[in-house]
């Protein structure tokens, strides 16, 4: 599990200090907030120097800080765009052929790049429905903030919690199957060994989650790639990556593994344009090695 950061009285301040002064006045604020956190979290700083010299190949404290102030950014904008929703634009690109793949249905992978709740929203404003299997464990100060600053509910988004067992969830995601909706699944984090597929992530040998690949390959439905990064203030980029289907001329677990990598390279290619926007903030390289 990964140590949670921040509280729901942090994010009341970033909130009073965007509403009174905007993004100026966020930035100020989390100047603060980011050089603390920047002087006090040696193991996230030990795990991105080995993401950015395999990403980049230059790691410094400029770059770690940047790192976090983007990472504070995004995170505020994510609990923001809720109260301020009308501010916000996500410039949807590959939409058209991305909307003809959703009538029957399909699996959506999110990864932890950019905001990926503005994929969420994205689809909520389409009146699609869409099942998103996560664990998140938040903060029950965070709970509360979260729901201040929401004006209303997204109908049309479900949440399916890992939390409540492997049947409940395996009935939950076949039935939105059945009635034709989405399902979108994190595919970038795996959580037990079991559970993960290796793939070659910056040029290193890595464990990713397998469930979504499975998941797809036994329901037998598209597989589409969400990735969001933010451009600036108010502004973000969502593509969409329509993977390719599976061969079934293979193995089972070799056609899994060749659908895995494909996610794998796109993702790679991803964060190489925006390094300082994929937040797996762990040893991601050590404890997801694949040996």
């Amino acid at each position: 599990m990964i140590k949670q950061r921040g509280s729901g009285a942090g994010l009341y301040i970033v909130y009073l200090f965007f509403r009174f002064f905007g993004y100026p006045g966020l930035r100020f604020i989390l100047f603060f907030v980011v050089l603390y956190f920047s002087l006090t979290t040696p193991t996230i700083k030990r795990a991105l120097r080995e993401y950015y010299l395999l990403c980049t190949g230059e790691f410094n404290f400029r770059i770690y800080y940047r790192h976090l102030f983007s990472y504070a950014l995004v995170f505020s904008d994510r609990f923001l765009s809720k109260r301020f929703l009308s501010r916000y634009h996500a410039n949807a690109q590959n939409e058209i052929s991305f909307l003809s793949a959703l009538e029957k249905g399909g699996l959506f992978l999110f990864s932890h790049v950019g905001d990926w709740s503005i994929c969420e929203r994205l689809l909520s404003e389409k009146n699609i429905t869409v099942n998103i299997v996560m664990q998140e464990v938040i903060k029950e100060s965070i709970q509360g903030f979260g729901k201040f600053i929401e004006d209303k509910q997204h109908s049309t988004i479900k949440i399916i919690d890992l939390s409540e067992g492997s049947i409940p969830v395996a009935i939950r995601i076949a039935n939105a199957f059945q009635k034709g909706e989405i399902v979108a699944m994190m595919a970038d984090r795996f959580l037990t060994q079991q559970g993960g597929i290796p793939v070659t992530f910056l040029g290193k040998r890595v464990i990713i989650n397998k469930n979504p690949f499975e998941v797809g390959y036994n329901r037998n439905v598209p597989l589409i790639v969400l990735l969001s990064f933010r451009e600036s203030d108010y502004h973000y980029n969502v593509s969409y990556y329509g993977l390719t289907p599976y061969d079934r001329t293979l193995p089972k677990e070799e056609a899994l593994a060749k659908t895995a990598q494909e996610y794998a390279d796109i993702l790679e290619k991803a964060v190489k344009e925006y390094p300082d926007q994929w937040f797996n903030l762990y040893d991601f390289f050590n404890t997801a090695t694949a040996v």
